[in-house]
């Protein structure tokens, strides 16, 4: 009987490391999300990168699951594996999730843009351009990427600038964005949409964090 009860004791503590390790594929991805944006809106980009890499594969083992988490399926979710994914220069799966994420709405301005920036990096000027302009449809109020946008698309448009040129000014024009949110609405959630405040689905849009408590659960 003692044998029998030490050996089933030991299969429960097995599955009960094992299991948690299987499902937390999300939050590993959540995690490094976050440790990615804190670092990627101090401009640290070397260290967002690795972040980055770790929250799109986390992120593309949670979506290969079956069946695939619900909290994997909000829209929010997606878009924040979306952006990573395209960080971590996997355009092609940072196009179809973020396709995903934008559903029949397509007013989720950030999947748009990173839609867009993922396109240009893959050399697709038309698809690029469209993308873009569901951007703007969207009405982000993102002052310093649509003037970037102004300034480049026309000359990509008629010939005068390469397509991966015009990518590279968006794209730091997009990181002096979310610099400029983070710096004037850090926490200040009165002033920003309850969905885009530090406790919201859409947090990155003007928080370097989210407000959850958690600052310093992850170091």
């Amino acid at each position: 009987m003692h044998k029998s009860l030490t050996l089933s004791t030991a299969i429960l503590l097995v599955l009960a490391f094992a299991l948690p390790a299987m499902a937390d594929s999300v939050d590993i991805g959540n995690r490094n999300f976050e440790r990615a944006w804190r670092v990627y809106v101090t401009r640290n980009d070397e260290k967002a990168a690795e972040y980055f890499k770790a929250s799109a594969d986390a992120y593309a083992q949670a979506l290969g699951e079956d069946p695939v988490s619900r909290t994997m399926n909000f829209q929010s979710s997606l878009d924040k594996a979306g952006i990573a994914m395209y960080f971590a220069g996997q355009y092609d799966q940072s196009i179809k999730t973020l396709t995903e994420a934008q559903g029949e709405k397509d007013k989720i301005w950030d999947a748009a843009l990173f839609i867009a920036l993922s396109e240009g990096r893959k050399g697709d000027k038309e698809a690029a351009l469209k993308a873009f302009d569901k951007f703007l449809e969207a009405n982000p109020s993102q002052r310093f990427i649509t003037s970037e946008m102004s300034r480049v698309l026309p000359g990509v448009k008629d010939g005068s600038i390469k397509l991966s040129d015009a990518i590279d000014a968006i794209e730091r024009e997009t990181q002096h964005q979310f610099v400029q949110n983070v710096l004037r609405y850090n926490n200040r959630n009165g002033m920003i949409p309850a969905s885009e405040a530090c406790n919201g689905s859409y947090w990155w849009r003007y928080n370097s964090a989210p407000c959850s408590g958690g600052f310093l659960r992850y170091f």
